[in-house]
């Protein structure tokens, strides 16, 4: 879902956001304006649709933007994670492909399409997209890429890999709270307890933790012993998200204590 509002985020800045409401008279007006003009405006108008849940409608209108300029890479990337979504992945990869060939040098595009190559499981290609992403000069976010190369290289079991990245995206943005969760999980895998809650400590600091971060404290309290702080993150899980999977896994480890 974040990588969702990333993208999203990222093709609003390229294609800026519109309202969703077309008259007919605007519609006809766009027919006399430039080709690259039209796709930039119906390509908006997707963007609202999508923002809105609705997909088909955003996907008529990113089609449209297509035709009229089949080289926007806005409207690529959009329909890239529409077809991503609704799990067509071979069409989903065809418009991210496209978007990175038309876009080599734009940190944003090259950062999405590395996160598409890692969830399909191109580890090696998707590293190449997120260091070419970070060739940016004017990308705003590197920690966001450096973060994603991260976690796609602990997906890929290459943990000092991973660990590297994730501290060169604190390089960026010492407060970014993804690297500082996916530290506090990297450390408590390799058994350093102590390491992992200190960044959990500092993710807390910066973000309002969710279930996966609080269950992940309980765990880090429960290795130390420290059974008083394993028990407040029983609490806040319990009252703050009753049903998440993390709460009923967290039952069921006390039942059986």
């Amino acid at each position: 879902m974040i990588a969702r509002l990333l993208i999203i985020a990222a093709i609003c800045a390229l294609a800026g956001c519109a309202t969703t409401q077309q008259s007919a008279s605007s519609q006809r007006g766009m027919d006399s304006v430039s080709p690259v003009r039209a796709a930039e405006i119906n390509t908006r108008l997707g963007v609202g649709y999508l923002e809105r849940g609705q997909v088909q409608l955003a996907m008529e209108k990113l089609e449209t933007a297509l035709r009229h300029d089949p080289d926007h890479v806005p409207a690529h990337l959009t329909l890239a994670l529409i077809f991503e979504q609704i799990g067509d992945s071979n069409r989903a990869g065809r418009h991210f492909r496209q978007a990175a060939r038309l876009a080599p040098n734009d940190g944003g595009t090259q950062n999405s399409y590395a996160v598409f190559l890692c969830r399909q499981g191109d580890f090696r290609a998707a590293d190449r997209h997120f260091m070419q992403a970070l060739e940016d000069p004017f990308y705003t976010t590197p920690e966001v890429a450096w973060s994603n190369a991260g976690a796609c290289a602990r997906r890929n079991g290459e943990l000092e890999k991973a660990n590297d990245y994730f501290r060169r995206a604190l390089e960026s943005d010492p407060s970014f709270p993804d690297a500082l969760f996916h530290l506090a999980e990297l450390y408590y895998q390799q058994g350093e307890a102590f390491r992992a809650r200190a960044f959990l400590q500092r993710f807390e600091s910066a973000s309002e933790p969710e279930a996966g971060a609080l269950f992940l404290g309980y765990r880090i309290e429960s290795s130390l012993g420290n059974r008083v702080e394993a028990n407040q993150y029983v609490s806040r899980l319990e009252r703050q998200f009753p049903n998440s999977s993390e709460a009923r896994e967290l039952r069921g480890i006390e039942m059986d204590q």
